[in-house]
């Protein structure tokens, strides 16, 4: 790190807290996203301006010495569900090499879905959820008989799910029977069709703190390849919370946690009693939705450069 010469004139008072020290941060991200996803630039370019050497850089790319960074935050790394054991390996590697923002006990916990269970037994409602693992001896399951989706517990959001049918028994069966022998637990629910009225509903937190929320359309098509891309398309509004879908997210976020993450995303589905259920906790690679609050990213960027102080400092 190296100190900074100065602010330019009318800059704001983040980007002149954040101009003190000069600090070099790694925005990891996947071989498929090497410039970022538009959260990932937005940052980028926010602690750039702050005078900050922050570079976008492919978390399993050999040739990175994570040494030279003064902190590393996940920022694209969209392929982690896929090579799930590797790419524990490697925050398990970097933690003692470079300041990992992004806490890698949280990341272990969250990036698996069995998490919802745990969840369930202290009384959340949760989208009704089967998991299935490689010991269950029957591929027969709760909702063979209605529209349901079927995923491995470890997938990014709604990656690599498949949407069956009431007639669609034996495809559904052997896209689980594709997941058990892969050495994988899935995990099935009724298909929830989400649409901006009936919809589901992300709240995005930012160093501990609510920030903002929206509602979200996400579709899955019943004949749609998981292996098409990395990110599903969707429809997104504003909105503001209700009470219940606070109470319910700022609880799940507040459960066994010492230190509050840098970032999550927690996702619901809306219901007319203002009792949500929660759909997932997303810690490891949510989107943000940064660019849909004025200013929101420069914040951002200084909350990073806050918690690297605090630690260079403790």
């Amino acid at each position: 790190m190296v100190l900074h010469a100065g602010v330019a004139d009318g800059g704001a008072r983040a980007t002149a807290i954040l101009a003190r020290v000069s600090y070099r941060i790694a925005l990891a991200t996947a071989a498929a996203y090497p410039d970022l996803d538009d959260d990932g630039r937005l940052v980028l370019d926010a602690l750039r301006a702050a005078g900050h050497t922050a570079e976008p850089v492919v978390w399993d790319d050999a040739s990175i010495e994570w040494e030279d960074y003064d902190a590393v935050v996940l920022r694209g790394t969209w392929d982690y569900s896929r090579r799930y054991d590797d790419f524990l390996g490697w925050m398990w590697k970097i933690k003692d090499k470079a300041l990992a923002l992004n806490q890698e006990p949280l990341v272990r916990y969250y990036a698996d879905k069995r998490y919802l269970r745990d969840y369930e037994s202290e009384g959340v409602d949760i989208v009704p959820t089967q998991f299935v693992t490689v010991h269950d001896p029957t591929l027969e399951h709760d909702y063979l008989g209605v529209e349901h989706i079927v995923r491995p517990s470890i997938s990014g959001g709604l990656l690599e799910a498949r949407r069956f049918g009431p007639g669609d028994a034996e495809a559904s069966k052997a896209e689980l029977e594709k997941i058990k022998a892969a050495g994988k637990t899935a995990m099935i629910s009724p298909y929830v069709e989400s649409d901006l009225e009936r919809s589901g509903v992300s709240l995005i937190y930012l160093d501990g703190e609510f920030s903002h929320a929206v509602a979200r359309s996400l579709h899955i098509a019943p004949d749609s390849d998981p292996s098409d891309e990395l990110r599903p398309g969707e429809d997104v509004v504003d909105i503001e919370p209700t009470e219940g879908e606070r109470r319910l997210a700022d609880f799940a976020l507040s459960r066994g946690v010492t230190e509050s993450p840098l970032y999550a995303r927690v996702d619901l589905i809306r219901t007319p009693k203002d009792a949500p259920w929660l759909i997932e906790v997303q810690l490891v690679e949510p989107v943000l939705f940064l660019g849909r609050v004025p200013g929101l990213a420069e914040k951002f960027a200084g909350q990073i450069v806050a918690r690297i102080e605090k630690a260079a400092n403790a």
